[in-house]
């Protein structure tokens, strides 16, 4: 390799014309690539013409580009690999689109991430010589096979491991040869099975709830229901796979109808929770009373915070494990929308991707993540990187809710309050249980100045579920301060336990909005000391979301009478 970086075994540019093409390649907009690809080439071009070539390792990579820990396993992550493939095949076809344009080439030879400059009309440069490449590396065989390393030199010795590992894989020795090739665990959503008891003049009935609530928990896409006839495959590690039994106990009486039910760990048979629920139907709505038990018990069962979901949360699975838990582990941080947790989900999610780009479950939460680190840091560049994973995985699975919640979060995010708001009205048309999607597409809705609409829906996400939910309480005190109704919109939002920011600065704004100033201040300072960076938070909080103008202005008159630091809001206009 030349100092340049022109391959040897190549037809040579000069520096200068390297320089120049490297230049020219990163600014044209004919070069439709990632953000992540574009800092991908900036990285090994800058390394090139800086001289540090020898110091571009998948491993350099991984942890400047792609944000992963020190902790890094090139053998274990293949993301680096897998990018680097993507970006060639980018090139090649950027290059193909440009014809007989004179000038030079960047190509990135298979088996290094150096990049080379050769003349534009000369064919693409063959892979470099791999039997030190960086690409093909895996540490993880070298170790296990470190006694053959002097005999593999020899042909005669290399076929005949080759034949002996054929003849292990044949006798069915593959759960062997993995335990010798460790890599990382791949969690896949847990199944489920059921089983139900009724007395026999409940069984009809009882059939007909277990039957509903199947394709309940099957329409969260967050567990997998196991058939009778389902049996473990060997070949799956049991960290990677979990089971959870749910028993159920079906009865009625005059005024109501219940279920029992309890789930175990089907592993170790330990009962993980117990509940019954109850519905009554007195009223003569039979009907409507199990359409309700059936959706309380498969949300508190699959939803996003169900009795399956925290189980698995709480399994202590190596760092560089990929799958259903990274998933889990973004909707948590979500939720949660603090930056550090957010930064600590993204490279699980990013593995997984890479180890699967089809996994709509991941690239619909990652977008979401992308949304709230946004918001959280002020940086716009993340919400357009949500928003084509949110329309990807909506493209990869129509059918999945999270596509339709990511969709309706960075749609929103971009100002798409349309889409959004259609995306929304596709997730619940797909799962009329989640009242988690039913609350978020009611808040959009208010904030696009759909009052009514958004209020009727928030209501409904509360009553789904029987008790406060955040987002739904949050439109439910928005309303009452809309409307000029402050001391109501103080006692809702006394009633929330533990308030997050938000609903903190709207109640503050209303008891500003009653005029007693005293009690103004001391809520006020009650609230600096819960949330030391209010300000700041207030700021973020406005700045990231879309409200109606007429919105907008009530509560910036609240926030400056609150003598809180008065943000810009955005504004979509009136709806």
């Amino acid at each position: 390799m030349a100092a340049n970086g022109v391959s040897n075994r190549a037809q040579t540019v000069s520096a200068s014309e390297a320089r120049s093409e490297a230049e020219r390649l990163l600014a044209d907009p004919r070069l439709h690539v990632s953000d992540r690809h574009r800092a991908f080439l900036r990285y090994i071009v800058d390394a090139t013409f800086e001289g540090r070539s020898d110091a571009v390792k998948a491993y350099s990579i991984a942890i400047d580009v792609f944000n992963r820990p020190a902790s890094f396993d090139p053998s274990s992550d293949p993301i680096v690999r897998i990018e680097a493939t993507r970006l060639r095949e980018t090139l090649a076809k950027y290059y193909e689109q440009l014809g007989d344009e004179p000038g030079a080439r960047l190509d990135i030879p298979r088996g290094r991430y150096v990049p080379v400059f050769v003349e534009r009309e000369q064919q693409p440069c063959p892979a470099e010589d791999v039997s030190d490449a960086e690409e093909d590396v895996v540490p993880a065989v070298e170790e296990t096979t470190a006694p053959l390393r002097f005999t593999m030199r020899r042909k005669r010795y290399a076929f005949a491991a080759l034949a002996s590992l054929a003849a292990l894989a044949l006798a069915g020795g593959y759960a062997a040869f993995r335990a010798a090739t460790p890599g990382p665990l791949d969690t896949q959503k847990p199944f489920v099975s059921l089983s139900l008891n009724a007395a026999q003049t409940d069984t009809a009935a009882g059939e007909t709830v277990m039957e509903d609530l199947a394709v309940s928990l099957a329409r969260f896409g967050t567990v997998r229901l196991k058939s009778n006839a389902g049996t473990a495959r060997p070949d799956i590690d049991p960290a990677e796979q979990t089971a959870y039994d749910v028993r159920m106990r079906y009865g009625e009486d005059a005024t109501s109808i219940f279920l029992w039910w309890q789930v175990s760990d089907a592993a170790t048979g330990e009962a993980v929770w117990t509940d019954q629920d109850r519905r009554l139907t007195g009223t003569g709505a039979r009907d409507d009373a199990m359409r309700a038990l059936v959706y309380s018990v498969s949300r508190r069962i699959a939803g996003p915070v169900g009795v399956v979901n925290t189980m698995e949360l709480r399994r202590n699975l190596p760092a560089s494990t990929t799958g259903n838990i990274c998933v889990l582990r973004g909707e948590f941080a979500v939720e949660q929308r603090a930056l550090a947790i957010l930064k600590a989900a993204r490279p699980c999610l990013e593995a997984t991707i890479a180890a699967d780009p089809a996994d709509a479950d991941a690239m619909a939460t990652l977008a979401r993540v992308f949304v709230w680190t946004g918001r959280t840091t002020g940086d716009d560049s993340y919400f357009g990187r949500g928003l084509d994973l949110a329309n990807r995985a909506a493209t990869v699975s129509p059918a999945s809710t999270r596509a339709a919640l990511a969709q309706l979060t960075t749609q929103y995010q971009v100002g798409q309050n349309d889409t959004s708001i259609a995306a929304g009205r596709r997730g619940v048309a797909l799962n009329p249980e989640n009242a988690d999607l039913l609350a978020k597409l009611s808040m959009t809705l208010f904030l696009s100045g759909h009052w009514e609409e958004g209020v009727r829906l928030a209501k409904e996400a509360t009553d789904l579920v029987g008790q406060t939910m955040r987002d739904a309480n949050f439109v439910m005190i928005l309303d009452a301060y809309r409307q000029g109704h402050y001391a109501e919109a103080v006692f809702l939002a006394r009633q929330v336990p533990a308030a997050d920011t938000p609903t903190t600065v709207l109640k503050l704004a209303a008891i500003a909005r009653l005029g007693d100033r005293p009690v103004t201040e001391q809520e006020i300072a009650a609230a600096r000391l819960q949330h030391p960076d209010l300000d700041r938070t207030v700021a973020a909080m406005f700045s990231g979301a879309r409200f109606d103008s007429s919105l907008k202005a009530a509560l910036r008159t609240g926030i400056l009478e609150a003598g809180l630091k008065s943000p810009e809001l955005a504004s979509n206009g009136s709806m």
